[in-house]
């Protein structure tokens, strides 16, 4: 056997043992020029993404982001709320997680975000290389990140919509449920874990909303870590 044989061998016998991970797809859907081109020019620098797809919304909106299916949108939360909830939903029919992009953490743009269902938060006011690669990194684990200012809105938005000090009466299975959708789980998964049916699981979450008075599951995961009744995920 040849130098050239054995060494060809053992690349493929490593990559076998050692599965190189794919390179995520991101969507930048940004009516501003500017913006747009300053976060393509940082999620290129980050290692382990591939293609990063820049638009501005109207361009997408049609359709083609279905048909580029990134792995995770970055959207602007200073669209009109049917477009944005528009963009959201496919964006999660493509199976990618939506991070929503919020010009200023103002108690009006928080009330309005938390009520999307995004599966995190980012602040374009003192946006680096930094931030955007944690909560890249973190949203494709199935983490729900979002920027320290931002969850002290969040907590403020839900308090004053009655939720009760003492503390949700929550089920075990709506324990194991939010626990769960705190990993960044979706309805079916939690089924799977749990060994119910999906409707089974749905039910459950919507309880878990409904007890901790939050309007959406990223919500509900960043009341339940900050108020102790789930841990946050090990990383």
């Amino acid at each position: 056997m040849s130098e050239q044989t054995v060494r060809h061998h053992d690349v493929i016998e490593l990559r076998k043992i050692h599965p190189v991970p794919r390179p995520l797809q991101v969507a930048v859907l940004h009516e501003d020029e500017i913006i747009r081109r300053g976060l393509e020019m940082l999620l290129h620098a980050m290692p382990g993404i591939g293609l990063v797809h820049v638009s501005d919304v109207p361009l997408l909106a049609g359709g083609a982001l279905t048909r580029c299916r990134p792995d995770i949108v970055l959207l602007p939360a200073s669209l009109e709320t049917s477009t944005l909830q528009e963009l959201l939903d496919t964006a999660h029919e493509a199976g990618a997680k939506a991070l929503l992009m919020l010009t200023a953490p103002d108690r009006e743009a928080v009330r309005r975000a938390s009520r999307l269902a995004a599966d995190g938060f980012l602040l374009e006011t003192g946006l680096n290389a930094g931030t955007l690669g944690h909560a890249v990194e973190a949203v494709a684990r199935g983490e729900i990140p979002v920027p320290p200012s931002l969850v002290r809105e969040l907590l403020s938005e839900v308090k004053t919509g009655g939720r009760c000090e003492r503390g949700p009466q929550l089920t075990p299975r709506e324990e194991a449920a939010l626990a769960l959708l705190v990993q960044g789980m979706s309805n079916k998964q939690i089924a799977r874990r749990l060994g119910i049916s999906e409707h089974g699981a749905k039910r459950h979450v919507s309880n878990v909303l409904a007890k901790l008075n939050c309007p959406n599951r990223t919500v509900a995961a960043v009341v339940a870590v900050q108020d102790g009744l789930i841990a946050a995920p090990a990383h």
